[in-house]
C-alpha cells in the first residue's frame, strides 16, 4: 500500500468533490452506483449514520492531509469497532473502501481539469495509462497507452477508474506532445456488450474488448460529470432501492447537508 500515495499536496478539485458528498445508509454497494457515486457516500450495508459519518472522515482526511492507508485502517478499525460492526473480509473492505473513495476523487479531480473549456483548446487528447495491478484486467491492459479524442463517446463509460481496484488513470495531451513524441490518435473501441445499469436496473451497452466490458456495473460515468442541479434526481434512483425507513434516514440526511 505505501506505493499509493497520490496526494503529496491537497488536490483542491479532488477534496471540493469529495466534500460535496452526502453519507447515505445502503443495504448493498450499489444502491448509489454510477452517477448517484458523484453524490452520494456509502460503505455497504452500512445503516449507521454515526459510523457512516466516522468513516467519511477518516476518508476526507486523507484527502486533505495525506493520511496513509494504515493510518486511515487504524481509525476505521476503531471506529468499527465502536459501531460493533465486525464485518466479512475485513481487511479487504478496509481497502476498497479508503481506495476506492480517493481513486474516484483523484479521478473527478482530474476531469474537473482536464475538462475546463481552456485546458481543452490547448490539451485536446487523452490517454488511458494501465495501472500496475497485480491481475491485469486484460481488457484495461489491452487500452494502456491509447489516445483519444476528448470529445469521443468513448470517454463517457471508460473514464477511470473502470472498477473496484482499477488502478488505471487518464492524462491530457497536446497536439504538440503528441506531434514531439511520435504518438498517434487511435481509434476507440467499437465492440460493445450489454451491462445491468445497478441503479436503474437498465441494460447499457458500454465499449469492450474481446467480449469483456471495460467499464464494470456501477463505474460507467465519469466520476465528477453528474451535474449539481441534477443531484436529487440522481439520488432518487437509489433512495428508491431502499427500505421505507432507511429511506426517510436517507432522505433526512441529504436535507441536513443541504440546509447547513
Amino acid at each position: 500500500m505505501a506505493q499509493i500515495d497520490p496526494f503529496s499536496l491537497p488536490f483542491t478539485e479532488a477534496i471540493a468533490y469529495f466534500k460535496s458528498k452526502t453519507p447515505l445508509p445502503s443495504t448493498a454497494w450499489d444502491d448509489f452506483a454510477d452517477a448517484a457515486q458523484d453524490h452520494a457516500f456509502t460503505v455497504a450495508s452500512v445503516t449507521s449514520g454515526q459510523l457512516l459519518g466516522d468513516v467519511y472522515n477518516l476518508v476526507l482526511s486523507g484527502l486533505e492531509n495525506g493520511d496513509s492507508y494504515g493510518e486511515f485502517k487504524k481509525g476505521f478499525d476503531q471506529a468499527i469497532d465502536k459501531a460493533g460492526w465486525n464485518p466479512a473480509n475485513r481487511g479487504w473492505r478496509t481497502n476498497i473502501i479508503f481506495m476506492t473513495n480517493l481513486r474516484q476523487a483523484y479521478a473527478a479531480g482530474r476531469y474537473k481539469q482536464m475538462s475546463d473549456p481552456e485546458v481543452l483548446k490547448l490539451r485536446p487528447y487523452w490517454r488511458y495509462q494501465h495501472g500496475d495491478s497485480r491481475v491485469p484486467r486484460p481488457a484495461h491492459l489491452s487500452l494502456d497507452g491509447k489516445i483519444y479524442p476528448a470529445d469521443s463517446p468513448f470517454w463517457q463509460t471508460c473514464f477511470a477508474p473502470n472498477g473496484f481496484g482499477c488502478r488505471c488513470r487518464i492524462f491530457s495531451l497536446s497536439q504538440r506532445e503528441i506531434e514531439r513524441e511520435g504518438l498517434t490518435v487511435d481509434t476507440p473501441p467499437q465492440e460493445t456488450v450489454a451491462i445491468r445499469d445497478k441503479v436503474t436496473g437498465e441494460l447499457k451497452r458500454v465499449p469492450s474488448v474481446n467480449g469483456q466490458p471495460i467499464a464494470e456495473p456501477g463505474f460507467t460515468t465519469i466520476p465528477g460529470s453528474s451535474e449539481a442541479q441534477n443531484r436529487e434526481q440522481v439520488l432518487q434512483r437509489g433512495l428508491d432501492r431502499l427500505p421505507s425507513a432507511l429511506r426517510e434516514q436517507a432522505i433526512q440526511a441529504i436535507k441536513n447537508r443541504r440546509d447547513h
